[in-house]
């Protein structure tokens, strides 16, 4: 653990982000490459996967003997985490001003009322943006720190209040959750 003296805090190196609405990813997945690929495998195999496909997943009176397993109650979250994230998984930030986080495991069932008012304004906390883990690998600081976590959620003044000549930094409020796998590695 880090103890940051006064003056001496650790910095961390800055780096371009590149900002893109995520309604532009939805729907979108170029596997253009993939498919040329497979269509020259079944040119040069002379099979179809399609058909081969379709036969294995037959059973004798025409029910599938495939079945999709489901997903775990305690998965749910991470599963649809890592089903959103999938569209552009190099993202590090998510930002929707009043939106709604994506969690990466269940957050509490009280998180709404343990968010803490504005202590500027006294007025109510939102969502502002969440860091992704995908921006822990990113971070390169001056030191030896070393961070880790699943996601960082920010919770901002819903009035955006800011004092009259005030210069320094306002306190927001931050709902950390570790990375599932974390556990494993303890």
């Amino acid at each position: 653990m880090v103890m940051a003296v006064a003056g001496s805090a650790p910095v961390f190196q800055p780096f371009y982000v590149n900002v893109v609405d995520e309604e532009d990813y939805m729907g979108f997945l170029d596997t253009d490459h993939a498919d040329k690929l497979l269509k020259e495998y079944q040119q040069r195999e002379g099979v179809d996967l399609e058909q081969m496909m379709s036969e294995s997943y037959a059973g004798e009176d025409g029910n599938e003997k495939y079945e999709k397993s489901e997903v775990k109650n305690w998965d749910y979250t991470f599963h649809k985490f890592l089903k959103r994230v999938s569209v552009c998984p190099e993202q590090i930030l998510r930002y929707s001003w009043g939106g709604q986080p994506l969690f990466i495991t269940c957050p509490p069932a009280n998180l709404d009322q343990a968010i803490p008012a504005c202590s500027t304004c006294g007025s109510s906390r939102v969502f502002e943006f969440q860091l992704m883990p995908t921006l822990v690998s990113m971070l390169q600081s001056d030191s030896d720190l070393s961070v880790e976590f699943g996601t960082a959620i920010v919770y901002t003044c819903e009035r955006s209040c800011w004092p009259t000549n005030h210069q320094t930094p306002l306190e927001e409020f931050i709902f950390v959750q570790e990375d599932p796998d974390q556990r494993l590695f303890k």
